[in-house]
């Protein structure tokens, strides 16, 4: 047994929206989203889940100040789409929603979700902005995030952000093994839509990512979100497949850097920040496609494990 489940302290009818959250980046990014998640007026219908895996003082000041919160605790490190399939596997909402443990939402995020889960979607993202200052982490934001930075599309899309996404319970947990088996939300995305499912996203669920990075930290982690990403798609691929995945991770610098600026020029947004970063970007971009290289010829290693 991996986890330890803490008595629930919501009503006892099933809250409208479940929001599930893995910790594994301590108390300071944790706490801000849990105060913005608090402050919403819908809180009396959402039920919050955390599947905390740092231990010590930051169960305790969860206990502390958000008695209220579903404290489930991990007995071991688990990579994050783990202890998100613990969080997904209890949630009792007819909505379930997932976020990052460093995600500042907007005040009228839950009610966009609830409104845009009345028509045929089976998940529903929105937007994610930037909620830190610095070099540093802008570069992060528009290398992980330029796609989904508003304006997003209002209405049916072929992408979300798994940071912000919200799924019918049913439809989620049809798929909800994916997230055991160690592989992100996308996956689980491209299943509902190969079951005609439809998904969309809404320019009115907005969360910010309030993660601060430095320059070294974030360039072992972009090595091995590559890496583990890289390597979930190995598993269903030949191997002339992967030489050739491989192979083509020398050209995804390039290629994912022109992407990202069309992308930033089309939404007309934060262009000055954006090429000012451009040194920064290109780096991050070009260790994120040696992981990816590594990863299709020998495979993730442990590096989802070191994802945070």
């Amino acid at each position: 047994m991996t986890a330890m489940l803490a008595p629930l302290k919501t009503n006892t009818s099933a809250p409208a929206l479940s929001v599930v959250i893995a910790s594994v980046n301590g108390w300071d990014v944790l706490g801000a989203t849990l105060s913005s998640l608090d402050a919403l007026p819908e809180r009396s219908r959402m039920e919050v889940i955390v599947v905390e895996a740092v231990g010590g003082t930051t169960r305790d000041r969860v206990r502390a100040h958000y008695p209220s919160v579903r404290l489930i605790e991990a007995r071991e490190r688990m990579p994050i789409p783990r202890l998100r399939f613990l969080g997904v596997q209890s949630a009792n909402g007819d909505l379930v929603a997932i976020l990052e443990d460093h995600a500042d939402v907007d005040r009228g995020w839950a009610a966009a979700l609830l409104d845009m889960h009345r028509g045929p979607w089976g998940a529903v993202g929105g937007a994610v902005e930037n909620g830190r200052s610095g070099y540093v982490n802008w570069a992060v934001f528009f290398c992980e995030y330029t796609t989904y930075m508003g304006p997003v599309p209002e209405g049916a899309c072929n992408d979300l952000p798994g940071n912000n996404i919200a799924y019918k319970r049913a439809d989620l947990l049809r798929h909800a093994h994916v997230l055991d088996e160690g592989k992100w939300e996308s996956w689980i995305n491209d299943r509902l839509r190969a079951e005609g499912v439809e998904i969309a996203s809404t320019n009115r669920a907005v969360v910010r990512h309030i993660k601060p990075f430095r320059l070294g930290y974030f360039l072992t982690q972009r090595f091995h979100f590559a890496r583990s990403y890289a390597g979930m798609r190995r598993v269903d691929q030949t191997w002339a497949k992967r030489l050739v995945y491989s192979a083509g991770s020398l050209v995804l610098p390039a290629l994912l850097l022109a992407r990202a600026t069309r992308t930033a020029i089309g939404k007309r947004r934060h262009l000055g920040r954006f090429f000012a970063c451009l040194p920064l970007i290109s780096l991050f971009l070009t260790v994120g496609a040696l992981g990816e290289m590594i990863g299709y010829v020998i495979g993730p290693g442990r590096s989802l494990e070191f994802v945070e």
